[in-house]
């Protein structure tokens, strides 16, 4: 039996889920939204997330919707949220995915070994809310990829520049994982590969990338081989 103390821990990132100790709840999809959208903005005004969340209905029944909602939550899971007169939220003591990569990421971007090995792996856990598709969880699945992106950007420029070439591939590769036609990120990718001398895997992954991004955008990369190899490649394409 689930001891009362336990701590509720909330996934939003590589999908839906909340637990607490062994235990995995199924939660309707009514409750999931409102405690989602919560997770993500932070305490929120009660109008603002009947707004957001029942945004066809009128002002009076979204905040009927939403006091409904608040009161089912509140018996099925207890602690989960908390509540005033104007504001709700998720409970400072959940153990949220989202809310621990956020507070990582407002550290040093200047981390390298385990740790930057551990901050690579947290961002590249997957999509925020995968298959949600309501305007709120769509603007927000934008924040999350941009976040992601640059804070690998700029992890892998970091290590890059302290000579650690492998991580450096590991965090690029990692952007363009999440946008294969990212240029910042195979740029880290074929200079990192020139560091450790591997120039046959840097020509051909310049060349897999012009490609692709030729086939898909018409036109070439704004960075040029030149650039990343220089006057040499030429004599090297012979």
């Amino acid at each position: 039996m689930t001891s009362a103390r336990a701590t509720w821990t909330l996934q939003l990132i590589g999908g839906w889920r909340l637990g607490r100790g062994s235990v995995e709840y199924e939660v309707p999809k009514r409750q999931q939204r409102l405690i989602a959208l919560l997770a993500v903005n932070g305490t929120t005004q009660r109008s603002t997330a009947a707004r957001l969340l029942w945004p066809e209905g009128s002002d009076a029944q979204a905040s009927n919707c939403l006091r409904g909602t608040i009161c089912q939550v509140s018996r099925a899971l207890p602690g989960l949220l908390i509540a005033d007169a104007g504001n709700i939220g998720v409970a400072d003591d959940v153990d949220l995915d989202l809310r621990a990569i956020r507070g990582q990421l407002d550290g040093s971007a200047n981390v390298e070994g385990s740790a930057a090995a551990a901050r690579i792996q947290l961002l590249s856990r997957g999509e925020l809310l995968p298959g949600w598709y309501d305007d709120w969880v769509l603007e927000a699945q934008d924040e999350w990829r941009i976040m992601r992106v640059d804070a690998l950007q700029q992890l892998a420029s970091h290590l890059l520049d302290h000579g650690d070439t492998h991580g450096a591939v590991e965090a690029a590769s990692s952007v363009l994982g999440i946008d294969p036609l990212d240029e910042e990120a195979q740029q880290l990718v074929l200079r990192a590969h020139l560091a450790e001398g591997n120039r046959a895997l840097a020509l051909r992954g310049y060349a897999d990338f012009n490609s692709r991004y030729l086939s898909e955008l018409g036109l070439p990369p704004s960075f040029s081989a030149r650039e990343i190899f220089g006057r040499s490649f030429e004599g090297a394409q012979r």
